[in-house]
């Protein structure tokens, strides 16, 4: 791999660490609370609008010593935080920094900085004093192209991720209507897993930070199957609660074999 050594910022000027925020919980999906402040709306060929960037993602965990309460499909959820990212964007809106913080333990965080020169130099710190710095190459999209050789990421002419080889597997997806619809793994030992996804195509699709890994799909994802030789298929269903400009501020994952949600995160936009 290919690795390259540049001056990078200090990642206390680039990012900052912020606790979740107390209180968004709508009292149901219908009737939502604000969320955060919202840039100019950027409006896809679709006509969906497009959200602005995340700029914090809190993740919870049920349970029922919890401290919060979270309203689902009627029934109240007791939950506690466990880990929130912040995260930085310069003005073309690209990443530039992230910082995590967790519930374990309120001295420990950990976090990147980003500096595109023009392939991505990043830089990785932590708490306990560990540092690290790395080199990723990028294509003239401004995406990964991987550091191993031709053919390891490869995207459609409109940004879109459509191949991945490396890792010890090799994905193959699907685009159509601007969303991934499908994705197909090859592992190196022969097996193979199908996931579908399905979205609704009213709503706006809640951005990805990692903004140089290409696109994201455009709508709202609410349902994903997966399904392989070793095990029976899992449908994963996503749920969210809206705020008054209908942005997703929170989202509920839960699979057909649990009524529990596997995982909930808060979304906060720029």
């Amino acid at each position: 791999m290919k690795t390259t050594i540049l001056f990078l910022l200090p990642l206390a000027s680039v990012l900052s660490c912020k606790e979740p925020r107390k209180d968004i919980t709508p009292t149901n999906t219908t009737n939502p609370s604000s969320a955060g402040s919202q840039t100019p709306p950027v409006v896809e060929k679709s006509g969906v609008v497009k959200l602005g960037p995340v700029v914090q993602i809190s993740g919870y965990s049920v349970d029922p010593n919890g401290d919060k309460t979270f309203l689902l499909n009627g029934n109240q959820l007791r939950v506690v935080w466990t880990r929130t990212t912040n995260y930085d964007y310069d003005e073309q809106n690209r990443l530039t920094g992230e910082k995590s913080v967790a519930s374990y333990d309120r001295n420990w965080w950990e976090g990147y900085s980003y500096q595109y020169a023009p392939d991505l130099n990043t830089r990785y710190q932590n708490s306990e004093n560990k540092e690290f710095l790395n080199t990723l190459l990028l294509n003239e999209q401004g995406y990964l192209k991987g550091n191993s050789g031709p053919g390891e990421y490869i995207y459609n002419a409109e940004g879109y991720l459509i191949s991945y080889n490396g890792n010890g597997q090799e994905d193959t997806y699907t685009i159509e209507n601007g969303n991934v619809i499908a994705r197909k793994t090859v592992y190196r030992n022969g097996s193979v897993q199908y996931n579908t996804y399905e979205y609704d195509l009213t709503k706006p699709g809640i951005p990805s930070p990692f903004t140089y890994r290409g696109k994201p799909s455009q709508n709202l994802l609410i349902k994903q199957t997966l399904a392989d030789s070793a095990s029976p298929t899992t449908v994963f269903t996503h749920y969210y609660h809206f705020d008054t400009k209908n942005r997703p501020i929170r989202e509920f994952v839960v699979t057909d074999k649990d009524p529990v949600p596997r995982s909930i995160r808060e979304f906060m936009y720029k």
